[in-house]
């Protein structure tokens, strides 16, 4: 039986999770549109349930704190309220303490009891119309106990101090937190002793010791438990359906071919070759479906934004409005779980550092309000996010400046717009005149960069002063499979990412010009493109070795283009990623590996490392 009450704990944090988030989605729509009743009993309800469930498997603190935050709920169903900032502020944070209480049950740490004894307070402030208080700054001391006669309150005997001194006890383990074993061994033999000198003076029973170091215990496995949810994934059952079924399609038409080829004649050539394709569809099919397993929609990134806006707002004395489109987009769930921090990174940037305050706004004949826009929409093979803000810019005189000062250019070095831009991308480089806790650091832009080049894709850049900003996140669908255009260089294959060709052409003699010690250039409708010959960057003989002869790819990455110099394209494909770093080691160049069809091993080209490898080599033949 204990096996399956865990089996419907899991199901309760799982829910509880939903709810929590249908609770703040709600909230900061219902700031928007304060006379919708539907809205508010939709809360209501979310929160019934919470309180209800927790109750049914003893988490009375999440019952008795979601009962505080149910009060105030039906003061505003009961019209005994009004929805104002205040209130739904008071709301929000009592969301988040819900939020905490039950992170508390599922990993068995404690919650910090001043935080909600703080929040309970600002809910029965407003409640009373009255005004409200920070949960960092605890309401004084007129409703508790002086300060003087805590100590006392302390040393009071009775079943009411064995449960205080149970939890202070229990707090003193859980602050050592996720340890070595040595180092948890060592920490909990000294909590030991502590324990022991709390015998002594009657505070705790050895009972409570005992059961305060077992749980200190099962945090280090509760963390194990929680890094183990992330590997699992819902998924609609249409999509099991679907699978099911053509894996029943493929096992028929596999049992068609194994008939055939026993009894098999020239003459039922047609027919085994309609067979093989056949069951060509159906491979290809079975794959898109498992792939589609591991597709989630965007929106369970987007929707942390809403909060994330308002709270900044809030705290900048700005205005801001945020718009979400596009929540639907599906990305694989290994990417879709990369990109949270990086989005959270240009959002509080948009918010923060874009946007200007109300005053300057207006002085600058916009409106009070600014505005962030997050899109999410399928291009080609790929999905593209765009944060665009109606803010500032990027103030070119700044960053040019800034990238002088730190000898990232040259004194009067000529630069088109997108390398300047380009340059916020640069570690520790910042134009902000003041350091926030939010931005202006000099951290993050290149770790946002990184971060998605890690995932196989860009970022791009465009702006306008005094008009705004639109970063442009450029993703795979997948990590396991891309899209690729296979070619051959001598007796070699590589596959080329379809993303990052912007085209191929057969160059004339005139267009492809030598550059002294830096190789040559081909010129394409008026804009001269470095040619990188592949045969060099990878040391092998190529049919075609004068790049006048070959055919050009070619490619984009970072809104940097060069024309890869290859032998003959021979078509495109759908390939499987294979990594080379877990069987071989990293190849400058070379992004993974792939089985082709006739069997042999295909090398995927890393546009951005053969880049530089061929920078390298410009550098080195100076």
């Amino acid at each position: 039986m204990s096996g399956d009450l865990s089996q419907f704990k899991d199901a309760f944090f799982e829910e509880s999770a939903e709810l929590l988030q249908t609770m703040e989605e709600g909230l900061l729509q219902l700031e928007q549109s304060p006379d919708d009743l539907d809205l508010l009993n939709r809360i209501f309800r979310a929160a019934h349930s919470i309180k209800g469930s927790s109750g049914m498997f003893g988490f009375t603190a999440v019952t008795e704190f979601t009962h505080k935050v149910e009060g105030l709920l039906d003061k505003l169903r009961n019209a005994q309220i009004v929805v104002t900032e205040a209130v739904m502020t008071a709301l929000l944070e009592a969301t988040d303490g819900m939020k905490s209480l039950v992170e508390a049950a599922h990993t068995g740490q404690g919650a910090d009891p001043e935080l909600f004894e703080s929040l309970k307070a600002k809910i029965e402030a407003v409640q009373r119309g009255g005004p409200s208080i920070s949960p960092a700054e605890p309401a004084p001391a007129q409703a508790a106990a002086p300060a003087a006669a805590v100590p006392e309150s302390r040393r009071a005997v009775g079943a009411s101090e064995s449960d205080s001194g149970h939890r202070r006890l229990g707090e003193i383990l859980v602050q050592s937190g996720v340890v070595s074993e040595d180092q948890l061994s060592q920490a909990l033999s000294a909590q030991k002793r502590v324990g022991e000198i709390l015998v002594e003076q009657k505070a705790v029973t050895p009972v409570q010791v005992a059961k305060a170091l077992e749980k200190q215990q099962q945090i280090d496995a509760a963390a194990v438990d929680k890094k183990s949810e992330a590997a699992s994934i819902r998924v609609d059952t249409v999509k099991i359906d679907k699978l099911i079924n053509l894996v029943g399609e493929l096992v028929i038409t596999q049992s068609m071919l194994s008939d055939l080829g026993r009894r098999f004649e020239p003459d039922q050539l047609p027919v085994l070759l309609e067979r093989l394709s056949q069951l060509e569809r159906n491979t290809r099919e079975i794959q898109e479906r498992v792939m589609s397993v591991r597709m989630m929609p965007i929106g369970s990134v987007f929707n942390r934004f809403p909060r994330l806006v308002r709270d900044l707002a809030s705290k900048n004395g700005k205005k801001i409005t945020l718009h979400i489109h596009g929540e639907g987009t599906e990305l694989d769930k290994t990417v879709l779980e990369s990109i949270g921090d990086p989005l959270t990174h240009l959002v509080r940037n948009s918010a923060d550092h874009g946007l200007e305050p109300p005053e300057e706004r207006v002085k600058a004949g916009k409106p009070e309000q600014g505005v962030i826009r997050l899109n999410a929409y399928h291009e080609g093979g790929a999905v593209c996010i765009t944060i665009t803000d109606d803010g500032r810019g990027l103030n070119r005189e700044k960053i040019l400046a800034k990238a002088l000062k730190q000898g990232l250019i040259g004194d009067g070095e000529p630069l088109p717009d997108d390398q300047i831009w380009a340059l916020i991308f640069k570690p520790g480089f910042s134009t902000a005149d003041k350091l926030t806790d939010v931005s202006g650091r000099g951290v993050g832009m290149d770790v946002v960069r990184r971060n998605i080049e890690g995932l196989g894709g860009s970022v791009g850049i465009k702006t306008q002063a005094g008009q705004g900003s639109t970063f442009t996140l450029k993703l795979p669908l997948t990590l396991a499979i891309i899209e690729g255009m296979t070619v051959r260089v001598g007796t070699e294959t590589y596959i080329v990412p379809l993303v990052s060709i912007v085209e191929s052409i057969q160059p004339t003699a005139e267009a492809v010009k030598p550059v002294v010690g830096k190789g040559e250039v081909v010129e394409v409708r008026g804009t001269y493109v470095p040619v990188v010959r592949l045969h060099e960057a990878f040391g092998i003989k190529a049919d075609v070795t004068e790049p006048a002869d070959a055919i050009l790819v070619i490619v984009e990455t970072e809104g940097e283009q060069v024309a890869l110099s290859v032998d003959e394209l021979l078509g495109q494909q759908q390939v499987v990623i294979k990594s080379l770093e877990q069987n071989f080691r990293k190849v400058p160049g070379v992004a993974g590996a792939t089985i082709l069809g006739d069997g042999t091993v295909g090398l995927i080209v890393d546009v951005r490392g053969l880049i530089d490898v061929a920078r390298q080599q410009a550098v080195a033949g100076l």
